[in-house]
């Protein structure tokens, strides 16, 4: 593999479509316990922002306590089904396709384990990544680079080598703060101004790959 080597995966958004089923858990929870009715598509575009930032808004917005409203989307969110959040198109077939040409896979996200690496094990898409780091790793949360710059020493990767793929503005931020490639998927084909590459399928990395 001529160039790109090195590809830094965000999880939710990216590989996984796991937005749907994060929205849906909050708005359930909402209606459930507090007798409250918030538009799923409202929850939803909250979640890509991020689930801290929904969260805030949601408690802000109906005066609730934070603390106990995450817990109980911890708790919920722990019923849904492995089936109902699947990888995104492509997904599989990119990352056995890397990992032939002889590259490294990595996810750097701020999920928690448990739950990411259930899903990897349920799709059979554990052993395709070589290291991957979730919030209980400790970093800071993307923007900041600290993330990145920890496996960019641990594998002492040149950053012309690297890429940072994922579905949300920190992604492109975080690759750019440290000069390396950056590419945005948004399978509704929107694009981003400071990403290198923008991709609607993540089929389409094979052909920067190959760039």
């Amino acid at each position: 593999m001529e160039g790109i080597k090195y590809f830094i995966w965000d999880f939710d958004g990216t590989l996984f479509n796991t937005y749907p089923s994060i929205a849906s858990t909050l708005v359930n929870i909402i209606k459930k316990f507090y007798k409250k009715e918030l538009e799923f598509n409202y929850i939803k575009q909250m979640c890509q922002t991020s689930l801290n930032f929904c969260i805030n808004r949601i408690t802000e917005e109906l005066n609730i306590n934070k603390e106990k409203f995450a817990q109980e989307f911890v708790q919920e969110y722990s019923n849904i089904e492995e089936s109902e959040e699947k990888p995104f198109t492509g997904a599989l077939e990119i990352l056995k396709f890397i990992k032939r040409k002889g590259g490294k896979n990595f996810i750097v996200t701020h999920r928690r384990k448990y739950r990411l690496f259930k899903l990897l094990k349920f799709y059979k898409m554990e052993n395709l990544f070589d290291d991957i780091i979730t919030s209980e790793n400790g970093f800071l949360r993307k923007p900041d680079p600290k993330s990145f710059l920890f496996l960019i020493d641990k594998y002492k990767i040149s950053r012309n080598n690297v890429i940072s793929i994922g579905d949300r503005d920190i992604d492109i931020q975080t690759a750019k703060s440290i000069n390396i490639k950056s590419c945005y998927f948004n399978p509704n084909g929107k694009t981003h101004h400071l990403a290198n590459f923008s991709i609607s399928s993540l089929l389409k990395l094979k052909e920067i790959i190959n760039v």
